[in-house]
């Protein structure tokens, strides 16, 4: 491939200067110093912004709380921008922020949106809102509430000025989530038109439902809806309309009753004349504890409050436990002086109550029965000898008489009241091996010390083994004493015993 010579670079010419010409110069070397000090003075230009930007916005500490997330950052520019975009955090419509600053401390809140679904009129509004109440929520969907008209949150009735999150429940958790709350606006129905309305006139007063049409027997036959403006229907209808028209005009008054059910209130539109008869109409069924303003036989009146109060009355059950009860035993297994604790076992009672609810709130509690499932069982604090010679110190050993064996064992005590027959029965105060308890009979391990062996006790004297125990194992000795003995007839600890037989 043949190389490409360069093109000379065409001649600059200079027009003719009046005067004193200029001195000949580089073009290409100009060219160069003139870029170096732009960019110098574009670089110092920076230099003087940036110092000027961190002497007018200084660094802050911005922390961000959003939801259950706290995120600490560090900013020059826009607090709550830095701060959001640190923690990821994106903002939906309708969401707000709430900025506070003290000194170079900057607080960042963000107030979530709650998201909506207004039913009004046959349509959905979809809107997002940080009102506090029901009222401020359909003031933003453009709703109006008229009067008489029905709001419903999330299958829930509820008034305009009822706080949004008190109604329902986890509201600001659902909108976390991405589920709308619910509000249903039911519309009420305008009123009958009166006896001396004539037709193509408005009608007056508040709105209201019709109820249905009455046969013979009580039976409904036709359910009528009546429009404001009723010369649409009685105009120039024909004769049957007009029928129709004074057949509604002879209906009764509907009387609104105020009616609160277990604590739910609702105005009640009805044609009943007693209060046991809306309570039919509407199948509300009083229980047997339950509790209703006024008598069933009263009849009803506009505007009448009428409550029935839910009230059920329950028995409940639960278990106490009684603590178990310590007691001190010398224990000659255990190292002198150390201490072992064995736990105890708390007694059961299961206990009845009589509760009872007024309109599912707890109003009373009363003792019903009670039975003991288990008793309590003492626990021990196991202590080890005191006498390091394993022989207790007041007990003199001068037994000097005829013996088969000697041997090293733990002596203790006892008496009737130690045993599990309480006083007056039958087997209080019984032995093992049927011989009532008296000086001179002892309890034996009987896999150590055979029943019916008899052995002297140096400063008790002699026993006859007659007895077991649950505690005594091994070489132990449990010396018997009457019942009317001085206490403490013996001291515990370790003593040499003298097998006479």
């Amino acid at each position: 491939m043949a190389r490409s010579l360069p093109r000379p670079r065409p001649p600059i010419e200079t027009e003719l200067a009046i005067g004193r010409p200029f001195p000949t110069f580089d073009v290409i070397d100009y060219s160069r110093s003139t870029r170096g000090r732009r960019h110098a003075t574009a670089i110092l230009v920076v230099a003087v912004l940036v110092v000027l930007a961190f002497q007018v916005f200084p660094l802050r500490d911005v922390t961000l709380v959003a939801g259950d997330k706290t995120v600490q950052v560090r900013s020059t520019f826009g607090d709550q921008e830095a701060a959001l975009d640190a923690a990821a955090v994106e903002l939906a419509p309708g969401d707000r922020l709430h900025v506070a600053r003290t000194g170079d401390q900057s607080a960042v809140a963000v107030q979530r949106a709650t998201p909506l679904v207004v039913v009004v009129d046959g349509a959905e509004i979809e809107v997002r809102t940080t009102a506090r109440t029901i009222a401020g929520a359909l003031a933003l969907a453009d709703v109006e509430v008229r009067d008489r008209d029905r709001i419903f949150v999330a299958g829930t009735r509820t008034a305009p000025e009822a706080e949004l999150g008190g109604v329902v429940a986890g509201a600001v958790v659902a909108s976390a989530e991405g589920q709308p709350v619910r509000i249903e606006v039911v519309r009420a129905l305008p009123s009958l038109p009166s006896a001396g309305t004539p037709p193509g006139d408005p009608l007056a007063g508040p709105s209201s439902q019709l109820p249905a049409l009455e046969g013979a027997g009580g039976n409904p036959v036709l359910t009528v809806l009546t429009d404001p403006f009723p010369s649409t229907y009685f105009g120039d209808s024909g004769p049957e309309m007009q029928i129709l028209s004074d057949a509604l005009r002879d209906l009764p008054s509907l009387l609104l009753v105020n009616l609160n059910v277990g604590g739910r209130a609702e105005v009640v539109g009805t044609h009943a004349a007693t209060v046991g008869a809306i309570l039919e109409s509407l199948g509300i069924e009083l229980g047997e504890h339950d509790r209703i303003s006024h008598p069933l036989d009263a009849p009803l009146t506009h505007d009448m409050e009428l409550v029935v109060l839910r009230v059920e009355k329950v028995i409940e059950d639960y278990r106490e436990y009684t603590p178990a009860t310590m007691q001190w035993r010398d224990d000659h297994t255990l190292p002198p002086g150390e201490v072992r604790v064995v736990e105890g076992t708390p007694g059961e009672v299961r206990v009845w109550e009589e509760v009872v609810y007024e309109n599912g709130a707890e109003v009373s509690r009363d003792p019903h029965s009670a039975v003991i499932v288990s008793k309590p069982v003492a626990g021990e604090y196991l202590r080890g000898p005191v006498a390091e010679d394993g022989v207790s110190p007041v007990v003199v050993d001068d037994y000097d008489g005829p013996y088969r064996e000697r041997l090293r064992v733990w002596a203790t005590w006892y008496n009737a009241t130690h045993g599990w027959a309480p006083p007056g029965d039958p087997a209080y105060g019984i032995t093992f091996s049927g011989v009532p308890l008296e000086y001179g009979i002892c309890a034996v391990d009987p896999d150590y010390i055979p029943l019916g062996t008899r052995f002297y006790v140096p400063g008790y004297g002699e026993c006859l083994a007659a007895d077991t125990g649950g505690l005594i194992n091994g070489y132990d000795v449990d010396l018997g004493f009457p019942e009317g003995h001085a206490p403490e007839p013996w001291h515990t600890g370790y003593v040499h015993i003298y097998i006479l037989d």
